[in-house]
């Protein structure tokens, strides 16, 4: 789960889809309450990274379980907290990654997001970011890479 732990002293984060899907589901749920008292509220002084891959991830899986009106909602939403890196500056990273880890597109550039702007990465737990695979990549990239459940 996210804590303090794991933001302290942290002034940029790249959170990664499956945390903002987690946060706008309907239920109230421990990942929603913390991101409101860590990062989600208007004194957090920690700046939110995402890629347009990122935000098209959102808008389709909140779209087919929530409507397009509230999907939009919630774009317009994460666009007034989050810092979106244009795809030219990400692409090479990102393919990079994808080249040497079999994972998904999207967390590669999550991963590459952090590290142009030398910042943590988020991810919520995933079968396919083994902590095999994590541990490569934050060995081979010199990369934080937490991943909550």
């Amino acid at each position: 789960m996210i804590n303090k732990k794991i933001l302290d002293g942290i002034d940029e984060i790249s959170i990664d889809t499956g945390i903002y899907i987690k946060y706008f589901q309907e239920e109230e749920n421990d990942l929603k309450k913390n991101l409101r008292k860590f990062l989600f509220h208007e004194k957090s002084n920690v700046r939110l990274y995402g890629h347009y891959l990122l935000k098209t991830e959102i808008y389709y899986i909140l779209c087919r379980s929530l409507g397009r009106e509230q999907a939009e909602e919630n774009i317009k939403e994460i666009e007034e907290f989050i810092n979106f890196i244009d795809s030219g500056f990400l692409y090479q990273i990102a393919g990079q990654i994808k080249c040497e880890y079999p994972i998904a597109l999207p967390d590669c550039y999550s991963i590459a997001v952090g590290l142009l702007h030398s910042c943590p990465i988020l991810f919520l737990k995933e079968e396919e970011l083994s902590d095999e695979i994590i541990n490569k990549i934050k060995e081979n990239y010199n990369v934080d890479i937490y991943v909550i459940s």
